[in-house]
Formats: structure tokens, C-alpha cells, sequence
């Protein structure tokens, strides 16, 4: 039995995904391409419709004699509606239940009917992927928590992911012990509201679960999605303190409008995000931020929308992901009214989108001839002898270089766009 499995979304949705293949290799299953797998899984994105909806235009693709798995979080939050859609699909597997997917899959070779496995659990799955199951030999994502407990009112997370459950510590760095030990240079640690994981078996926050992975031999620690809602001043401090803890941070806004960020139900004001970003560039000068922001939310003014391309230029954000608003089911947004008319949103997203874009640009521009350390993530796919590698910030960097994956070079800066940064190699210095 072959597979292939495509993957929709974030992060997370990447770890879930090394954590199937992980569970099918194990099982005596093979990868396969997507023209010769006999089984496709696609492991779903529901935060807005239209990935939704390109998750059902790709399994139309497929021949009846493929066997078709949706998981993931359209699987949650759509269910038996998938069947109702008539969508090319032999089994549901919910966020929860992807443990269960090799007995699924010989349930389905045995003949079985089409069905639904998408049962929360409050329990915490212990579950780590092999290195050969890894989507990257360079970065290794570890999940420490996973669920939501906040409720913004345009989110469906909590309806695809659950209530919050938090790993154990002791599980935390095990993993990451492992990873440090088979070559991966950098870490990512990933939850919903990764800054708000507290150990089930003790009194640790996550500014000490950082503290603790700070000290293995790993180049670079990460983590994704940290809500401003739940800062502590002590990660301040661990950051600062621990060179290894990379100088970003994505920290979605949402909205540049206290008001706005009110009726999203998102439990703190534009003030107090200034200020958390302010506290960490008093501690570290060259601390960088991304962000997510959402255009056209209901009830959004003109005046809500220039505070937001005000906090643009305050921040100046290394990148921002931008989204016009949709409603998504079960959602307490979902029932209000629409706000500004559909063409003035698309106005202000790409308002939005120009701005970041012209803010990235003179970011870029200001690394001109200076050096910086860059890891060598992957070859440059139409270019022999170049290398895409990512800077501290997470910028991607393009230099020639004859470096092996994984490998970090000091490059010169000698090219800048809005999206991407040009180097050269610099020669390694005399012993």
C-alpha cells in the first residue's frame, strides 16, 4: 500500500502531517507520488473559506478508484456535510483521531463503508514523528500544546482543535534533545497560544520551558502563535538572556483598533500590544515581529482601518499575513451584520498590503552591505549552485554557495526587495 499525502494550512497542520506519515511508515506503508498513491490524505485548513473550498476542488481530481481521506480541520468542523457535499471522499478524520488512521485506511481495503472519526479527547496523544517522517532535515516542529480556549469571535479553532491541553514538560524536551542530537539546527515550537502552555505535572510557564530548552546544543529556538493576551514579562527577561531564542516573534495584531480588537473578543487593547513590543526592543534592540491582521471585520470603519496601517508603520513588521474577513460557522462574528461594502474591503486589503510591502522594503534595504548569519534551508530549485537560506528574522536570503542544507554561512547583503534578500558568501576568517 502506497500513499501521498497533501497538506493545507499551518504549521501545526505540517506537524500532524509528519505524524501520519510517521504512523503509515511504521505500519509497513510507503510515500508515494500523487499520480500513483493508493490512498490520498489531505489534511484540511478551515481558518477562511477559500482554502476550504480548494480542498474539494483537489479531491475532485482523483478517480473513483482512489481511496480518499479528508482530515484534519474542515474534517472537525464539516463532518458529515462532506458527505451531504457529495465530495470525493471515503473517510473523515477529525484533528483528534489521526492516531487512528492505519486502522482506517485497512478498514477501507477490507471494504468498509464511508464514515466519521472526529471525537475530541481532552487527553494529551503523545505522538513524534521520526526524523525520516520530517518535512525538513534543518527544522524540527514540536508541538506543546494544542487547542484554544479564547474564543475569538471570527475563529473556528476552538470547533476544529478543541479546548486547550498542554504537553508535559519532560515529553517537551525529550523531543527536542532528539532533534538537537540527529543534526536539525533550529526548533519550532508550536500551540494555538503556544506562550500560554503551563506544565500538566508542574508549576512551569513557558518563559521556563525556554529557559529549559535554551540549554541544548540548538542553534536556534523558535515558537508560533504567541497571543498578546497571555504576555509575561519574565519571557522578556529568558530572551534576552538565552542567545539561542531567535530575535522574532510572530505576535498577531488582528486590528489596529482597540474597538475593533473588542468585538473580535481579543482580551487586550492596542496600547497594551505597543507596549509588550516596545519591552521586548528595550531588551533586545534588534528583536523583529510579524503579524496577522483581518480586513473588513463587521463593523470596522475607515477610522478602525487607518489605525491599523498606523500600527504598520509603528511596529514596521518584518511580514504580516493579511486576510479579508470570513465568516466561518459556529462563530459569534458569523451573525453580525456585514460592514463596509466588498469592494472598499479589497481596497483596504491591498492599502494594507502595499504599506507592508513598501515597509519591507526599507527594512531590507537598511541590511545593504552588512553581514548576517543565514541558514542554508534548501537548493535553489531553477538556480545550480544557489542556496535559500532564512536570516534570524526569518527573511529568506538567496546567496551562491556550495554550503550543504543545514549549514550556516555569513553572508554580505548585496540585493534587497520587499520580499526577499540577495548575498554573497563571505570567506570564512584566517585561525
Amino acid at each position: 500500500m502506497t500513499f501521498f499525502i497533501k497538506t493545507f494550512g499551518c504549521q501545526m497542520n505540517v506537524n500532524d502531517s509528519e505524524k501520519i506519515r510517521h504512523l503509515l511508515e511504521a505500519r509497513g506503508m510507503s510515500t508515494a507520488a500523487e499520480e500513483q498513491a493508493d490512498v490520498i490524505i489531505v489534511n484540511s485548513c478551515a481558518v477562511r473559506a477559500k482554502p476550504q473550498e480548494k480542498i474539494f476542488s483537489y479531491v475532485g481530481r482523483f478517480p473513483a478508484s482512489r481511496k480518499i481521506i479528508i482530515a484534519g480541520c474542515v474534517a472537525q468542523s464539516e463532518r458529515e456535510a462532506l458527505f451531504a457535499r457529495k465530495a470525493r471522499v471515503d473517510y473523515v478524520v477529525g484533528t483528534h483521531q489521526f492516531y487512528r488512521i492505519g486502522d482506517i485506511i485497512d478498514e477501507l481495503q477490507a471494504g468498509g463503508r464511508p464514515a466519521v472519526a472526529a471525537g475530541f479527547s481532552r487527553r494529551w496523544q503523545e505522538l513524534v514523528p521520526a526524523a525520516r517522517a520530517r518535512s525538513s532535515a534543518v527544522t524540527g516542529y514540536v508541538s506543546i500544546m494544542e487547542g484554544c480556549d479564547n474564543f475569538c469571535s471570527y475563529c473556528i479553532v476552538p470547533f476544529t482543535r478543541g479546548r486547550e491541553k498542554h504537553r508535559p514538560m519532560a515529553a517537551i524536551v525529550r523531543e527536542a534533545e532528539t532533534l538537537a542530537a540527529s543534526g536539525f539546527k533550529e526548533i519550532v515550537l508550536l500551540g494555538q497560544n503556544v506562550n500560554h502552555w503551563r506544565d500538566p505535572g508542574g508549576r512551569a510557564g513557558f518563559p521556563e520551558l525556554l529557559r529549559r530548552l535554551a540549554r541544548l546544543p540548538l542553534p536556534w529556538i523558535r515558537f508560533i502563535t504567541s497571543y498578546p493576551g497571555y504576555h509575561e514579562p519574565e519571557l522578556v527577561q529568558v530572551m534576552a538572556g538565552n542567545r539561542n531564542i531567535a530575535r522574532h516573534i510572530h505576535f498577531p495584531a488582528q486590528s489596529g483598533s482597540t474597538r475593533v480588537l473588542k468585538l473580535m473578543n481579543r482580551v487586550y487593547t492596542r496600547a497594551q500590544y505597543l507596549a509588550i513590543v516596545r519591552a521586548f526592543r528595550r531588551a533586545m534592540p534588534e528583536m523583529k515581529f510579524s503579524s496577522d491582521f483581518i480586513v473588513g471585520f463587521p463593523g470596522e470603519s475607515e477610522r478602525d482601518f487607518q489605525l491599523t496601517l498606523s500600527l504598520l508603520r509603528e511596529v514596521e513588521y518584518e511580514s504580516v499575513f493579511s486576510f479579508i474577513y470570513s465568516p466561518r460557522p459556529h462563530t459569534k462574528a458569523a451573525a453580525l451584520a456585514a460592514g463596509a461594502p466588498a469592494q472598499r474591503v479589497r481596497e483596504r486589503l491591498y492599502a494594507l498590503q502595499e504599506l507592508q510591502a513598501a515597509i519591507q522594503l526599507k527594512n531590507n534595504r537598511r541590511l545593504l552591505g552588512k553581514e548576517i548569519d543565514v541558514l542554508a534551508c534548501e537548493e535553489h530549485p531553477k538556480k545550480s549552485g544557489e542556496m535559500i537560506g532564512r536570516s534570524e528574522s526569518y527573511r529568506v536570503v538567496n546567496f551562491a554557495s556550495h554550503a550543504a542544507v543545514g549549514e550556516f554561512r555569513r553572508v554580505r547583503i548585496t540585493g534587497a526587495g520587499p520580499h526577499s534578500l540577495r548575498g554573497e558568501e563571505t570567506p570564512p576568517s584566517a585561525p
